[in-house]
């Protein structure tokens, strides 16, 4: 395809998940109520909105310092946090057709290449593009492994609330395909005609030997994920919702998962119908899950905007646009 027909595709690719999040919201607020959904959202405290978008930060860091094992170089924590939250930035708070993890990849591949020779050789020092982006690959895989393990663990105390819902088993269903893609992925070598990938299998293969490091960083994930639990469930207590934690614990990575469908803007939309879905399970009324979903945005926006201080200095830094062809393995 070419470069003129990737951008169109992508802009195209863009418009529909703007409308898709559209008229979900649209569709979600009329059943809600808007004006219900604003009236619980006032009730929340700047204290709560605050410790929310603090927890998201920290959860960030920890982020950080699991991205950084994967990195032979081990760039400074202070470089790689910035890159993290730079990342979150795009993700969170820009609609554009450049996403949050191939802005992290870019500037750390800049950064890298900035700082070769300051450091000793190691492993894959000579491809700064496969290592930037074979890195995030692997922060993004040890993360969602720790969200489904988390998923997994909650099934046995969920099946009760979830046995009459058809999604009972969609958790074990998701786990178990992680599982087989896996293997297959990484046992079978795939795509090792292609010179680079032999590179890129090599990395996977020296990482996932080092078991120790894998542990460390899934347990950084474990922490990550639980955080992301509690940040919700204080702003449930935020809005006066008594609901048991153990609840969030069943229903938040099925909802992360649910977000992770790249149809819609941030999620947008589909959070929010996953939210409204899943509470109802319990008896919660919509336009309170609803609320719930929102402010939980609202924070992460909150917290990400930190990454637009970190954007417009690495950009002075390096200079020019970010250009994703640059980044092909």
């Amino acid at each position: 395809m070419a470069r003129a027909d990737k951008k169109i595709f992508k802009f195209l690719f863009l418009v529909l998940k703007i409308g898709v999040s559209s008229a979900l919201i649209v569709y979600l607020f009329s059943k809600a109520g808007g004006m219900a959904v604003i009236g619980n959202a006032l009730l929340l405290s700047p204290f709560h909105i605050a410790t929310a978008s603090v927890l998201y930060v920290l959860a960030s860091f920890f982020s950080t310092l699991r991205w950084q094992m994967y990195i032979p170089q081990k760039p400074a924590t202070r470089t790689l946090f910035s890159l993290y939250m730079i990342g979150a930035f795009f993700n969170v708070c820009l609609p554009s057709t450049i996403g949050g993890d191939a802005v992290k990849a870019y500037y750390l591949s800049r950064q890298l290449k900035k700082d070769a020779g300051k450091n000793g050789e190691g492993p894959f020092e000579t491809n700064h593009n496969v290592i930037s982006v074979a890195s995030v690959f692997m922060d993004r895989y040890v993360g969602l492994a720790a969200l489904l393990f988390i998923g997994i663990a909650a099934f046995p105390f969920g099946y009760g609330i979830l046995e009459k819902t058809p999604i009972l088993w969609a958790m074990p269903v998701i786990f178990s395909g992680f599982v087989v893609c896996s293997t297959v992925l990484f046992k079978f070598r795939i795509g090792t005609r292609l010179k680079i990938m032999i590179t890129v299998h090599d990395y996977f293969d020296h990482y996932f030997r080092q078991r120790a490091v894998l542990f460390k960083g899934f347990l950084y994930s474990i922490v990550i994920q639980l955080l992301v639990i509690f940040t919700v469930y204080i702003l449930a207590l935020g809005i006066g919702l008594d609901i048991p934690f153990l609840n969030f614990v069943i229903f938040l990575p099925i909802i992360s998962l649910v977000t992770l469908i790249p149809v819609s803007i941030s999620g947008i939309g589909l959070r929010e119908g996953a939210f409204v879905l899943l509470f109802s399970i319990i008896g919660l009324a919509p336009d309170k899950a609803m609320t719930l979903s929102l402010i939980w945005f609202i924070s992460v926006v909150t917290g990400s905007l930190w990454g637009l201080v970190e954007y417009l200095r690495f950009k002075h830094l390096f200079g020019g646009r970010i250009e994703e062809d640059s980044l092909q393995v």
